[in-house]
């Protein structure tokens, strides 16, 4: 019998912001639908579908067809209560992605229904998510196979923007890594062979993980046998690690957002422009257990129109145009100061 392999691959924050849609509103004119986000992802669509399954991070909810995208109202809490295109499902299945958490800080800005419409838009596109339910049942872990193997990816937020649902099945908001390796526990004991866990933190902005989520994170993997973690909210890519034997990315920083300049305030921070494509591949071995070899791909957004690059991938193109290229060198830099052997 042959010796099985899976290979995982998650991806940043996926934010739509005005700057975003209006990428993706120019590239429909050409199309005949009100936002085209494929192009904007192309440059990374090969790379993404080379994986057997590709984890994206939906933070905000997706709305319904036709309905107005964008700013939502003003959160209890200060924040700005946000809503996503119906037709960032479609860009992100063309994308590559399989599967996407919705667990996040702005997973409830629309209540109920924003929960409801963003699984709804989603598994219209053949994509699957973790970390918000409509009902009770749905929202009960489960294990899936891919090529053979058994898995399970669950996720979690450990911040709202929001007062989380009344009813807590319908947004995993987990602070406890207790409860995580419990759940944890429970996909193993149902025959998954390997877990992923994605958790959305607070905290922006910072160039590595606050001690809570430092202290969360080795008290998860050390209670759990967990196989990779993958850390979203910070906006910023953090530093990678081993962490009891579990590969960590503290932050995969952001697939797509309108931040970096041209943007304003805290948000023009040109490291928010940046992101990783954090791959865990998974090998067995002759004994049935797997072993992990782990990669980090670079992943830059351009501040003219939101286009999606890998850094190394696109600078080997000899007709890049100079602005492009000076900013996937800064990009690329950018992150080899964080995580030094990104590609």
């Amino acid at each position: 019998v042959p010796l099985r392999s899976l290979t995982v691959v998650a991806g940043g924050d996926v934010l739509t912001e005005s700057r975003v849609r209006a990428a993706a509103s120019t590239a429909g004119q050409q199309t005949g639908v009100r936002f085209d986000f494929g192009p904007m992802f192309e440059p990374v669509r090969e790379i993404l579908e080379a994986a057997d399954v590709a984890i994206c991070n939906m933070e905000i909810p997706i709305g319904r067809p036709g309905q107005a995208a964008g700013f939502a109202g003003r959160s209890p809490f200060g924040g700005n209560l946000l809503l996503a295109p119906y037709e960032v499902a479609a860009g992100v299945q063309r994308a590559g992605f399989d599967r996407c958490s919705t667990a996040s800080n702005h997973g409830f800005d629309l209540g109920v229904d924003g929960i409801a419409w963003t699984i709804q838009g989603l598994s219209e596109q053949g994509i699957s998510t973790v970390g918000t339910a409509r009902t009770a049942a749905e929202s009960v872990d489960d294990v899936f196979e891919v090529d053979g193997v058994e898995m399970a990816h669950l996720a979690f937020t450990t911040y709202s923007n929001t007062v989380p649902p009344s009813e807590p099945w319908r947004l995993n908001f987990v602070r406890s890594p207790q409860v995580m390796a419990q759940r944890v526990a429970a996909m193993r004991s149902r025959g998954a062979e390997i877990v992923v866990v994605s958790i959305h933190v607070s905290v922006e902005l910072r160039a590595s993980p606050t001690p809570v989520d430092r202290a969360l994170v080795q008290q998860l993997t050390s209670l759990a046998d967990v196989d990779a973690v993958f850390i979203h909210g910070p906006h910023v890519v953090q530093p990678f690690e081993i962490v009891n034997g579990t590969p960590v990315w503290w932050s995969l920083g952001n697939f797509v957002s309108e931040m970096g300049p041209p943007s304003v305030g805290r948000y023009a921070d040109s490291r928010t422009a940046d992101g990783l494509l954090a791959f865990a591949d998974f090998r067995e071995r002759p004994d049935g257990r797997f072993e992990t070899v782990t990669r980090s791909i670079a992943i830059c957004n351009d501040f003219q129109d939101r286009t999606v690059r890998s850094a190394t991938v696109s600078l080997r193109s000899p007709d890049l145009p100079a602005r492009v290229r000076d900013e996937l060198v800064a990009c690329r830099n950018r992150t080899r100061v964080v995580v030094p052997d990104a590609r």
